[in-house]
């Protein structure tokens, strides 16, 4: 699978979601640093990634996901990771569900996982090797 766009995508708290809601460079700045910071200060990531982002319920993720694709003949799914190979519109994404993110790797500029995540609150997506970040929610 030759990855097109590889997405971390985050649960904001609720305070921050606000501060950022209009502009989110700087939410995607820290998270980039965060990102990129050197294991030797992990506790001090660890502190600010903390009050930024808030943990992911997995188990409800994971059910919703799967109720949504369960009759997708291109879908599969196996404990946190779920896969959609769709040959006919040449889509082959694979999202894993974590706690503290997703991360999902695909195919396509526009995977379907991305759509169907819009109704959830306050998650940002980044692709940090493209510079690129935006609020789920611009995309509905």
């Amino acid at each position: 699978m030759i990855i097109v766009r590889k997405f971390y995508i985050f649960k904001i708290n609720k305070e921050f979601a606000i501060l950022t809601k209009k502009l989110p460079y700087n939410l995607y700045k820290t998270l980039e640093e965060l990102y990129y910071l050197d294991k030797k200060d992990f506790n001090l990531g660890l502190s600010i990634f903390e009050r930024v982002a808030i943990p992911i319920d997995k188990l409800e993720l994971n059910i919703y996901l799967f109720n949504l694709y369960r009759n997708n003949q291109f879908y599969t799914k196996f404990n946190n990771l779920h896969m959609i190979y769709n040959y006919y519109n040449d889509e082959k994404t694979k999202l894993i569900v974590n706690k503290a993110y997703m991360m999902l790797e695909t195919t396509t500029s526009y995977p379907s996982f991305l759509k169907d995540l819009t109704e959830k609150t306050n998650y940002f997506v980044c692709d940090f090797k493209n510079k690129d970040y935006f609020w789920l929610s611009s995309l509905a």
